[in-house]
């Protein structure tokens, strides 16, 4: 299964920002100090005897042996929780029943550390790579792909408002956390109001994306894409501001590669312009065609109308050919605004699609047949998205992530306030967990 690894805080910034300018106008962290230096001993001495009958070998004298010293930790980077402390999940992604991955913080808004779970996500040990700390406090939060227990990407970003890091990498561990290595830094050069990373994807660990939204100003929303195809160590700037690649208007939601080559991006102009804005790209990126997806059934007309702000969001692709999309529409011809949900498919990679109206508010799918209807009353389908069945009533938004069709696990939001649950039905019923810090 092909899936998308997003920060969701940092979304809600950019929409935000780009909400208020669609009416006004546009636009390696320092190196870790070296080890302290192992003294080197003073030179050997050697004390001669003199040879007797027998010729006894001469005794050496032993060189002092130093003290093992540990290596002095850098300054100024995040430092890890201690063990015992309580703490908020606000991403997770697990690779089986015991092992997985998070992002999280002290607080709901806070998602700078990044942590590893082997017991089903009751403890976790926190693996925060060393990133150093603004001089300034700023907020970072951290967006990371997780392929497996070993293997793991992230970078960091700064909150809206703040400035763009002189340097920025992007970390890898092949460890489970224990260590971390920096790329290259990456190339900033010409960026001056915002770096939100977004959207972190490798695919068979070598080819590698990350989508920085950098700007916003009248209904665009500026993004730069770095491309790596050698594991992350080195980054290339294929599309930015000033070569865009037709990608700069409106509201980026999601990026997807389904392999090396073949890459969508998901995106809401809320109601700038009609239809739903879809790319897709089959050159790794560089370039991006636009798509045209047709009327869901039944709903003739509806990408045309002015009064209808479509946006396209969650892809999820099983290989390259067999894909679910969520379309959602705003209706605005009325009094109050009337939101719709539709979901569209494709068998062909995104040649043709078929949409119809499923029960929203948001998708998740597991496999190409079971899928979740994220809206306050959980949905369940097992045909793809053609039928849905009531499973649960929730008063909260989650982020799902499922390992099989019954285990899974969600980061939910209601009024503010975070929790992260366990189910072991299918999503009929939740636990609530209380994520530990152990050492």
């Amino acid at each position: 299964m092909i899936k998308k690894f997003t920060y969701p805080f940092i979304f809600s910034l950019i929409l935000i920002a780009l909400t208020a300018c669609a009416s006004a106008g546009a636009a390696t962290p320092t190196s870790s100090p070296s080890p302290t230096a192992v003294p080197t001993g003073e030179t050997p001495t050697h004390t001669s005897i003199p040879p007797t009958p027998t010729s006894l070998p001469p005794t050496e004298t032993p060189t002092p042996i130093p003290p093992t010293l540990t290596p002095t930790p850098p300054e100024n980077v995040i430092p890890h929780f201690p063990s015992g402390q309580q703490f908020t999940v606000t991403y997770i992604h697990m690779v089986d029943a015991t092992t997985g991955w998070g992002i999280g913080g002290l607080t709901s808004s806070a998602g700078d550390h990044v942590l590893f779970t082997n017991d089903g996500g009751n403890t976790w040990k926190d693996v925060t790579p060393p990133q150093l700390v603004p001089a300034d406090n700023s907020q970072q939060s951290a967006t990371g792909f997780f392929q497996d227990d070993q293997n793991a990407w992230v970078i960091y970003g700064f909150d809206a408002g703040f400035p763009v890091p002189a340097q920025a990498v992007i970390w890898h561990t092949s460890d489970g956390g224990s260590s971390w290595t920096p790329s290259q830094p990456l190339d900033v050069s010409g960026l001056n109001e915002l770096f939100v990373p977004t959207d972190l994807q490798f695919v068979a660990g070598l080819d590698g994306w990350v989508l920085v939204h950098v700007g916003v100003g009248m209904s665009h929303d500026y993004v730069v894409l770095y491309r790596s195809s050698d594991g992350g160590q080195t980054w290339s700037r294929i599309i930015d501001p000033y070569s865009d690649g037709g990608i700069q208007g409106c509201a980026k939601t999601a990026m997807l590669f389904t392999d090396a080559t073949h890459g969508w991006l998901t995106g809401d102009c809320h109601g700038v312009q009609a239809g739903v804005l879809l790319f897709r790209s089959t050159d790794a990126g560089s370039t991006w065609q636009s798509v045209t997806l047709p009327d869901p059934s039944g709903e003739a007309g509806l990408f045309a109308s002015q009064y209808q702000a479509c946006g396209a969001y969650d892809p999820f692709f099983f290989g390259n050919d067999l894909g679910h999309l969520d379309v959602t529409c705003a209706n605005y011809s009325g009094t109050q605004a009337v939101t719709s949900y539709y979901i569209f498919s494709t068998q062909d990679g995104g040649s043709t699609w078929s949409g119809h109206s499923y029960p929203g508010k948001a998708l998740y799918f597991f496999s190409a047949d079971t899928g979740w209807a994220l809206s306050p009353k959980i949905q369940l389908t097992t045909d793809g998205g053609n039928t849905w069945k009531v499973i649960a009533n929730v008063t909260w938004t989650p982020q799902m992530d499922f390992v099989t069709d019954t285990l899974g696990w969600a980061v939910v939001t209601s009024n503010n306030q975070v929790a992260l649950v366990r189910s072991d039905n299918g999503g009929s019923t939740w636990s609530e967990l209380t994520p530990t810090v152990v050492p």
